[in-house]
């Protein structure tokens, strides 16, 4: 590459369109970060839909944006990545007839028609995945059953990072890593499968070509490269579920890698050398990028969703930054056994118990207790990333079993670039964990498949050693056993909270 040549990654996660302009480095020198919303379709909220105008059209104000602070014709490659579960379906013309978030669950009114035809056992045991009505198959039920004319005029299905191929390039790819989250895809074989396909009688013709990421797909079409006064050709990679592109992106490219990905949601994978169905019907098995991979995944839920709460709620009527606020609280304290203990959602991974909404508590001295000193905000702020850190712990030694081998730890995302955040999350989980140097990591995964693409690299190992930098965090030993003792108290009270 020269030294003036650039890439262009494009990110549409849970909330935000982003879109970044990544150096030949690997180094992150541009972002442009856009919020859109989901809207609800039904009364109770279940039913949730994107506007995929909307979104397309903050895509390509996004990529005018990044484009306009580089040179435009030193734009060499494009990839991309999506939320996953997003799906979005296509009419006969390529019109957006649907697109809906992972958190769209209509499904739930179809399900009955996936379990006519399969037991939760025999449908894990090809897609490694459960509860039926979150995927894509459920809701392609429910247009078949509650939008007969709509699902009649089905032209293709894609996951959300094939739509944004599609979009820039006017081809149907799918790969791999994506259709894990589909609900229609065989784990073990590494196709559609064929056993579902025919048991709800889904026509072939609506379903896209599946391709490796990193896979040149096409050209930038004509019409947006003029729109983005890019004069020469440029290519565009298949792209890749957006927790692929972070794992990718924290350096989580080896078996026995355990990448920990704090947006949201805290997914946390681990890299095997086959795909591992889980007994218990519990933890999902998906593709990585890299061939010959897998992951099981154990989900914490909704740790950036706790962490967020907690800034506004508590100490967003200051005029300073909330996270260097948050920071600050963080560093005043150590922790202590028997003081204040949170529980906001995060916890070990565990989809068949999601039959009640669960309640947010704090435990702490209360006021009237002679001789205790009173919890300050300092305090609530600590248990809170505790609790968060106690889930992510959960979920680990949960993994942990399945793996060979001690695992190295990586962790990116929001949280990541908080110093204070990470040494808690160390001294929890006891162990080293290696942060890179850029946390906004899935740019950094996508930029990655283009290398790839492009073949300047023999495989992605050589770019993590070239190129990639990452801090060691290391346990304070003192601390970690300290922790020890609180996480077995946050863990009995927990079980008493869960009666509530």
């Amino acid at each position: 590459m020269g030294i003036s040549e650039k890439i262009l990654s494009v990110d549409i996660s849970s909330k935000k369109v982003k879109v970044g302009i990544i150096s030949e480095k690997l180094e992150l020198e541009t972002v442009s970060i856009q919020e859109y919303h989901s809207f609800d379709e039904d009364i109770n909220g279940f039913a949730k839909r994107l506007d995929m105008n909307d979104i397309w059209n903050k895509v390509k104000i996004g990529i005018k944006t990044v484009i306009k602070k580089n040179k435009p014709d030193s734009i060499i490659g494009i990839s991309s990545c999506g939320q996953r579960m997003a799906t979005v379906f296509l009419d006969k013309q390529g019109n957006e007839i649907y697109g809906g978030p992972n958190t769209d669950m209509r499904g739930i009114d179809s399900a009955y028609l996936i379990e006519d035809e399969f037991s939760e056992t025999e449908l894990f045991n090809i897609t490694a995945h459960s509860p039926f009505f979150m995927f894509t198959l459920a809701r392609l039920l429910w247009f078949k059953e509650e939008r007969e004319e709509l699902y009649e005029n089905f032209g293709k299905i894609l996951m959300l990072d094939d739509w944004i191929v599609y979009k820039l390039t006017g081809k149907y790819y799918s790969d791999y890593s994506s259709l894990g989250e589909s609900l229609l895809f065989d784990i073990r074989k590494k196709r559609w499968s064929q056993e579902i396909i025919e048991a709800f009688d889904i026509n072939h013709e609506i379903l896209p070509e599946i391709t490796n990421s990193n896979t040149f797909v096409g050209d930038l079409n004509p019409e947006l490269r003029n729109e983005f006064g890019i004069n020469q050709k440029v290519s565009v990679f298949k792209g890749c579920g957006d927790s692929q592109a972070n794992l990718l992106g924290m350096g989580v490219i080896g078996i026995g890698n355990v990448g920990i990905s704090l947006g949201t949601t805290a997914p946390i994978h681990l890299v095997v050398d086959k795909p591992i169905i889980d007994p218990e019907l519990n933890f999902w098995t998906e593709c990585h990028v890299i061939k010959n991979q897998w992951l099981i995944e154990a989900n914490t839920g909704g740790t950036g969703r706790a962490y967020d709460w907690f800034k506004t709620a508590f100490i967003s009527n200051t005029e300073r930054d909330a996270n260097e606020v948050m920071n600050e609280l963080l560093s005043k304290n150590k922790p202590v056994i028997r003081s204040t203990y949170a529980f906001l959602g995060p916890e070990l991974m565990a989809l068949k118990d999601q039959t009640s909404i669960k309640r947010g508590v704090f435990i702490f001295p209360p006021p009237s207790m002679i001789g205790e000193e009173l919890p300050r905000l300092e305090n609530f702020a600590q248990s809170a990333i505790e609790g968060i850190c106690f889930g992510i712990l959960e979920n680990f030694q949960a993994l942990h079993q399945f793996s060979k081998s001690e695992p190295k730890l990586f962790c990116s995302g929001g949280m990541a670039k908080s110093y204070e955040f990470c040494k808690i999350l160390v001294n929890i989980l006891d162990r080293e964990i290696k942060v890179p140097q850029f946390k906004d990591s899935a740019f950094i995964g996508c930029a990655m498949n283009v290398l790839m693409g492009l073949n300047l690299y023999q495989d992605y190992r050589n770019i993590v050693d070239e190129l990639m930098k990452f801090e060691k965090i290391s346990i304070e030993k003192q601390t970690s056993n300290i922790y020890k003792k609180i996480f077995k108290e946050w863990k009995n009270l927990k079980t008493k909270i869960s009666r509530l």
